[in-house]
């Protein structure tokens, strides 16, 4: 069945208007069809006044007009998207076989029935809204919109509306409807699955930056451990080979760490290796590093330091702030340092040889502090 609403006259189907001004003035003959007015009779045959003639032209135009739109409701069906056409009351008025599998009523439902009594009424306010628009303003518009289906299942579509007029001046408006559901859905679990990703990603790369610092970094003070210390000493060589600047570097160890520990236990022995690194923190700028390489042996690099008389400095300076007593859990604990001064490229051209002489030093200058006491 064709799903082309045929709203006729009331009195007859056809309505014959002869228009004529003297016998041979200019003759028509037409007939209204759904509001339409068309030109169906030449002047020659209006004149010939053959009632015959009239309604064999009638009919034929008639069967000329139910094959073009048979033919026009075959094309529409053709086509895999859902089609509607509404007059300026939003009537249905013309559909596509697409259109009414996707709401799921016959087309005979659809074409007389509203969108008031096909969906919810937030749905069916929508629509009419969108239509309105498009009426009003005669603007194509693109909407993404929701609807419930006869069977109760809500879809996502996109729906384009266009304003088309006729011959006779009648405005119609043209939908053109893409089912998005599951494209939509589709969407959705990307979405999903990218925030997981990167939930994933972040974790991994939070495991990775874990993992890393502890391979690089002194599980109990934090600071950069013996891999860390060389790996930094190489940079900062290669760093004063290009600028023509010198680098420092100190050895030290603790005085006394020893017999902290077997006296206080190794928990105080900690707690004193935590507050000497923080101690260290705080004698340095931003660029000097402070390694621990384990035990109560530290290392500082000082890039760019001007000469032994800074790096001495330097040294000096430590030595004051590490020779205060500590308070470790109620424990005064006092304890010394010994430190060991190398300079780059002056004492040696290699890391290895750079190394060797601040430890030489740093021993040195503990049999030093022995003689003295």
């Amino acid at each position: 069945s064709l799903s082309w609403q045929l709203r006729l006259p009331k009195k007859s189907i056809f309505t014959i208007l002869l228009i004529s001004s003297g016998i041979f003035g200019v003759s028509y003959v037409a007939f209204v069809l759904n509001g339409w007015w068309l030109p169906v009779i030449s002047p020659m045959i209006a004149l010939s006044g053959s009632a015959v003639m009239i309604m064999f032209h009638l009919a034929h135009l008639h069967e000329e007009w139910q094959r073009s739109t048979e033919f026009l409701q075959s094309v529409i069906n053709a086509i895999p998207d859902p089609i509607f056409v509404k007059d300026k009351y939003h009537r249905r008025i013309v559909l596509n076989e697409a259109y009414g599998r996707l709401i799921g009523y016959s087309i005979d439902d659809l074409l007389i029935k509203t969108d008031y009594e096909l969906f919810p009424q937030n749905e069916a306010n929508i629509f009419w809204q969108q239509d309105e628009l498009v009426f009003q303003t005669n603007q194509q518009q693109e909407n993404e919109e929701y609807f419930t289906d006869a069977r109760g299942i809500t879809h996502i579509v996109a729906t384009k509306r266009t304003l088309h007029q006729d011959a006779a001046g009648n405005l119609f408006l043209v939908g053109v409807i893409r089912d998005i559901t599951e494209r939509k859905k589709m969407e959705e679990n990307l979405k999903e699955t990218a925030t997981k990703l990167k939930l994933d990603n972040d974790k991994l790369k939070l495991l990775g930056d874990s993992l890393h610092h502890q391979a690089n970094h002194d599980p109990l003070t934090g600071l950069p451990n013996r891999k860390q210390f060389h790996e930094r000493l190489s940079q900062a060589i290669e760093w004063a080979n290009v600028n023509e600047k010198m680098v420092g570097l100190l050895f030290l160890d603790l005085n006394g760490f020893k017999a902290v520990n077997d006296t206080l236990g190794h928990n105080i022995g900690d707690l004193l290796l935590k507050l000497v690194a923080q101690r260290l923190e705080g004698c340095l700028r931003g660029s000097d590093t402070v390694s621990r390489l384990g035990g109560d042996e530290f290392t500082v690099i000082l890039p760019g330091i001007p000469g032994l008389l800074g790096a001495s400095r330097v040294a000096e300076k430590i030595r004051n702030t590490i020779n205060q007593p500590f308070n470790l859990e109620d424990h005064i604990v006092p304890v010394g340092t010994s430190i060991g001064i190398s300079l780059y490229p002056i004492d040696g051209q290699d890391i290895d040889q750079l190394i060797h002489h601040a430890d030489s030093a740093m021993y040195e200058d503990k049999k030093q502090q022995k003689k003295q006491r």
